[in-house]
């Protein structure tokens, strides 16, 4: 272990709120011999670990990298506030989360581009590293910083930060890289640079002049090089990470992401992602079932979402719906469809998968009236619109959630006022199946992005924005609507980023200087320093979300995306006059340059769409698969071990650890009945974070008899070293709950020798005087507030060591029940008067063994069982 990496278990990480984040221990990490590896890659998401961890891209390329020889790819997240307060005062930089390194060590470090507000995130992450912001001010021994993602084809903004940007799948360039930074050990940065260069689909800012426009924009010469995206040919033939990475802590999007298709070809002429991803390519079905079967294994995850732009858009989707069920069923595992289309074959699928209780359905109509759906090209008429959500409540759901957008071209207000008035016929018409049936309105604001029919928009100001949202709340009231809307400043920020120049970037280094990080969060988000970023810099923001003329050159046209731009003058002309383009997978050509570029995936995408639609056209399904209906046979008790960095795992965190685990060790665990069935476990006392232990227990259900012996080998090797079972024993079904039996615990706590009093008291006579009085207050805190208790009837024996070194150990014997509870930490406190709250994270506390009541004594978990384990025959 580092030094780093010590110093971060020991002192800092305790003094977090969710250390969890930061372990990089979580199951199917990868961890290699540094003196086989020469090539080392940071991959850096700009957002919290809660966000970052189920990017779907950072984790296939960690999955491809760590595949190599060689080549040892890790992972870095923006910290919380709290961490990085705490790595600014003691001066410690941003590292990466498996082996605690510094980032500056890296050979390269690789940021997902995802969201415009997320930019401040990028430098101030290089700033904790200790690296210049700059790219111009970087030497070679630095790392090379390089970006990827959907915000790469427009990389401008960022030039003056980035050596190079990756265009298009990453999967198709990462092992060209890869080499790239073998070849370039030992060469000056020009020829670093220049290495990288040759790479095609990555574009290197400091190989291209930059010129001036019309409109006083700074872009790169189109004359010198275009740059043409990277794209995989076949997703069957491109490696999916069935090894998963499996957190601890909670995410956002808490489950698995399997990708089924990428791209779109539906046209919705607001839609970036649409244009960038094309052609459409598909996992076959074959490829599909048999990443899901080990996905599930090699993971544990209880819910897989069948992910794209449009997955209702499969060639052969009830067939993929149908298999994906089949397959996730039987083992207790939740499928969702992130995406669905407004129309009742939809709704059909999601009857498929709603193996939970129906809740909600979520649509995206993003226009009201049919005049906008048709400049849109998102055509639905309102009456189908109606009548589907209609058949959404009377099949159980009792919430529609709908989102919208405002601000779109040619917009009026009779059309924003048509998104209100839309949402309560779908209320009123949904209510007639469903009393309790709730309409809930998420409403965006429009941003012109590049590579669009509309990127030649102007978007509107904040202040229309507002008057906007006004407009719909007022002919709102009273009707029962949930409206929900985005922030108008941030849209606006986003706007700017979306389609500035390289001079944006000038604005984001001085609003990052005046503190700008987490734009993307409400909490955090001060549009103030922005204004005053551009005011010190002198750039003028709204000329960024100004209406531009088609002829005028843009900051992004060194960027081939494969789609023509005169493709994006005739679609924005067809918006002008409402007319719609289907779907070119159903209808002839539409000539948008792809095919140019890439014709034998064009044909391969039509192919693959007519061949799964004669497949649909006889698709029948076979049987509605149905959660095991299973009887408890065997109730398994276990004692386990938290050590190491797993003590900064919380009681949840634990639970849901173990609760994979099982699933990935194959146990035949029994659930619970009803709309989400859980798994029929409990443990005994939750143990506080940061706390060590060989003590701790739980219980589980099964439905097929397990070997005591087997249960503790097979978890042994789905599970880390420092969170393993130790111990397991078959007690009778109806055994006394973990978690309702009287407890109390064996500690012992090392308090290091500088936060003993110097008031001349030995520690023996203090402990004699605590353990003389009757009543020991101490404040908690709970739901309602602060409260008193009495914590001396939990302490039992409390003993003091001889002093080793800088620390002396304290041994104790304290109860746990609901009667009569004593926390070492409050022990310690009242022992030793220490009434700072941020010297608790000091303390070294270990939990040797848990005991329960045995008449008037105490005896440990597993003796007391000992003999119902013996009546229990497997």
């Amino acid at each position: 272990m580092s030094h780093l990496a010590t110093l971060l278990e020991a002192e800092v990480f305790a003094r977090v709120e969710k250390p969890s984040r930061y372990l990089g221990c979580e199951w199917n990490t990868a961890h290699k011999d540094l003196a086989e590896v020469d090539v080392r890659m940071a991959l850096a998401f700009p957002d919290l670990y809660d966000l970052g961890l189920s990017n779907l891209g950072l984790l296939i390329l960690y999955s491809i990298l760590n595949r190599q020889p060689g080549v040892w790819a890790e992972r870095a997240y923006m910290p919380a506030p709290d961490l990085e307060a705490q790595l600014t005062a003691r001066g410690l930089p941003l590292f990466s989360l498996e082996s605690k390194t510094p980032l500056r060590q890296f050979d390269a470090i690789g940021f997902t581009l995802q969201y415009e507000l997320s930019y401040s995130n990028i430098l101030q992450m290089l700033k904790l590293s200790g690296i210049p912001l700059r790219a111009a001010q970087r030497d070679a021994d630095m790392p090379l910083i390089i970006a990827g993602g959907p915000g790469a084809f427009h990389p401008e903004p960022l030039a003056d930060f980035f050596d190079a940007f990756v265009i298009g799948d990453g999967e198709d360039v990462v092992l060209e890289l890869v080499q790239a930074l073998r070849d370039i050990k030992g060469l000056d940065r020009d020829a670093q640079l220049k290495r990288l260069g040759d790479i095609g689909g990555i574009y290197v800012p400091a190989l291209y002049p930059l010129k001036r426009t019309a409109h006083g924009e700074w872009i790169p010469d189109t004359q010198h090089h275009v740059i043409l995206k990277r794209s995989v040919a076949s997703l069957d033939d491109t490696p999916f990470p069935t090894d998963y990475i499996v957190p601890f802590t909670h995410q956002v999007h808490d489950r698995v992401s399997l990708e089924v298709l990428r791209g779109c070809t539906q046209g919705c002429r607001f839609c970036q992602a649409g244009m960038l991803y094309r052609p459409v390519r598909e996992r076959s079905l074959e490829t599909l079932a048999s990443v899901t079967r080990e996905t599930i294994a090699k993971t544990g995850y209880e819910e897989m979402s069948l992910s794209s732009l449009s997955t209702c858009d499969y060639s052969q989707v009830r067939g993929l719906v149908d298999q994906a069920v089949s397959l996730g069923m039987p083992e207790n595992v939740s499928i969702s469809l992130p995406s669905l289309r407004l129309d009742s074959f939809s709704v059909d699928l999601a009857d498929m998968v709603a193996s939970m209780r129906k809740t909600g359905l979520t649509f995206a109509p993003e226009a009201a009236s049919p005049r906008m759906r048709a400049v849109i090209d998102k055509w639905i008429p309102d009456e189908e619109l109606i009548e589907v959500t209609g058949q959404v409540f009377a099949r159980g759901w009792d919430v529609v959630k709908l989102y919208f957008m405002i601000g779109l071209p040619t917009e009026n207000d009779e059309d924003v006022l048509a998104i209100s008035h839309l949402a309560k016929r779908v209320l009123q018409h949904g209510r007639q199946y469903n009393k309790k049936a709730r309409v809930n309105l998420g409403v965006s604001t429009f941003v012109p992005k590049p590579f669009t029919p509309f990127q030649w928009d102007a978007q509107i100001s904040i202040e229309e924005t507002h008057a906007k949202h006004q407009l719909l709340q007022d002919n709102m009231k009273r009707f029962g609507l949930k409206f929900g809307r985005h922030d108008a400043q941030m849209s606006y920020l986003e706007g700017v980023f979306a389609r500035g120049d390289r001079q944006v970037g000038r604005l984001l280094e001085a609003a990052h200087e005046l503190g700008c990080k987490f734009d993307g969060w409400g909490e955090h988000f001060n549009f103030q320093q922005w204004i005053e970023a551009s005011e010190r810099t002198g750039i003028d923001m709204d000329a960024y979300n100004r209406k531009r003329d088609l002829k005028e050159e843009l900051p992004w046209d060194h960027i081939d995306c494969m789609v023509d731009k005169q493709y994006f003058v005739d679609e924005y002309w067809r918006s002008r006059l409402a007319l719609l383009a289907e779907d070119c997978r159903q209808v002839k050509c539409h000539q948008c340059g792809v095919i140019d570029d890439d014709k034998d995936g064009c044909l391969t995408m039509l192919r693959t769409s007519r061949e799964g639609q004669k497949k649909e056209e006889s698709w029948q399904r076979q049987s509605s698969p149905e959660r095991p209906q299973t009887t408890a046979v065997q109730k398994i008790r276990f004692r386990f071990v938290k050590q190491g960095a797993m003590r900064f795992l919380s009681h949840l965190e634990t639970m849901r650890a173990l609760t994979r685990a099982l699933r990935r060790a194959e146990m035949p665990v029994q659930h619970s009945q009803g709309f989400h069935p859980q798994p029929l476990m409990n443990f005994a006392t939750a143990l506080p974070v940061g706390v060590e232990s060989t003590g701790e227990y739980g219980d589980v259900t099964l439905f097929n008899a397990v070997g005591p012996d087997v249960f503790q080998e097979r978890l042994k090797a789905v599970l880390p070293e420092q969170l393993r079972i130790v111990d397991a024993s078959a007690v009778p079904l109806k055994a006394t709950s973990l978690m309702s039996e009287p407890l109390a615990a064996q500690y012992s706590v090392e308090v290091p020798v500088a936060l003993l009093p110097e008031d001349g008291v030995s520690l023996t006579s203090r402990v004699h005087d605590l353990l003389a009085r009757d009543d020991i207050p101490m404040q908690r805190w709970h739901k309602k507030g602060p409260r008193q208790v009495n914590i001396r009837p939990g302490i039992v024996r409390l003993n003091v060591m001889p002093v080793v070194g800088d620390t002396v150990t304290f041994e104790m014997f304290v109860r746990e029940d609901a009667e009569a509870k004593a926390k070492p930490q409050e022990v310690i406190g009242a022992l030793l008067a220490l009434k700072d709250e941020d010297v608790f994270p000091s303390l070294h506390i270990y939990k040797h063994e848990a005991f329960v009541r045995d008449g008037t004594d105490f005896i440990p978990v597993m003796e007391r069982h000992a003999l119902e384990a013996q009546e229990v025959h497997v």
